[in-house]
């Protein structure tokens, strides 16, 4: 006890005892004021709609566990997006991936896929629909990925990578008909160097205005066809027995 304590006052300890354990980074939460009580508040999608493009950091939350954050000085700076992926129990070879909205898994769910080493065709949720993923998302071209999930065209994507070993993807309607002098793009992907000798950094998606409507079909399906650019072919002996969809 130090010669210093008072009665009554808990015991004092040394610089020496302290931990060197750093602080955690403080996370800044901000959003904007709520409306005026005697004023109609506006919808929250349609308030937190941004009209420029922005950089979303998809930042690891643990092994399993990433969420894709807004910047840091952004208006509305609560985490989009909360992804996990999981085993499935009944075959380990195979993995779950599970969106939801919000800073964690207590959000509502925006979709789910499972893909991996198996003998099920890998599927595809969004909202209450499942589909199998080789019929919602197909190469045309290489590298060119189209996703069209459910009926309505305007919300039908198309990612093209332009150099595999950088892994940035560009997003663009799946209705502008590639190639087009002027393709509007409204999302574009920065993933993992394929080199092996750059250190990893976060994955980023920058997000254009047009595009921010799509959000959910546009993490989803880049989620997907980031998967397909870095997992490796299937052995030669297994090929049409396995699914790695």
């Amino acid at each position: 006890m130090s010669s210093r304590q008072r009665p009554g006052e808990p015991p004092q300890f040394s610089s020496s005892q302290e931990t060197s354990t750093p602080a955690p980074v403080p996370v800044v939460l901000t959003w904007p004021d709520p409306a005026a009580p005697l004023g109609t508040p506006p919808a929250y999608e349609d308030a937190r709609v941004p009209v420029e493009a922005v950089t979303y950091t998809l930042s690891p939350q643990g092994f399993n566990t990433l969420l894709v954050l807004p910047p840091a000085d952004w208006p509305d700076s609560r985490p989009r997006y909360h992804i996990a992926v999981s085993l499935n129990c009944m075959n380990p070879f195979s993995f779950i991936t599970t969106i939801h909205s919000g800073a964690s898994d207590s959000g509502p769910v925006v979709g789910e896929f499972e893909m991996g080493i198996s003998t099920i065709p890998g599927t595809v949720c969004l909202g209450d629909c499942q589909r199998q993923i080789k019929d919602v998302l197909r190469m045309q071209g290489h590298p060119r990925w189209v996703w069209h999930f459910g009926d309505d065209t305007t919300r039908h994507l198309r990612w093209e990578l332009n150099n595999f070993r950088t892994g940035v993807w560009n997003c663009f309607l799946a209705s502008d008909r590639h190639p087009a002098p002027t393709p509007l793009k409204i999302a574009q992907f920065k993933g993992a160097p394929y080199t092996g000798t750059e250190r990893t950094q976060p994955a980023t998606l920058r997000v254009y205005p047009l595009g921010q409507a799509l959000f959910d079909e546009i993490l989803i399906s880049v989620l997907l066809v980031e998967r397909k650019r870095l997992q490796p072919p299937p052995p030669e002996g297994l090929k049409g027995w396995w699914s790695w969809s």
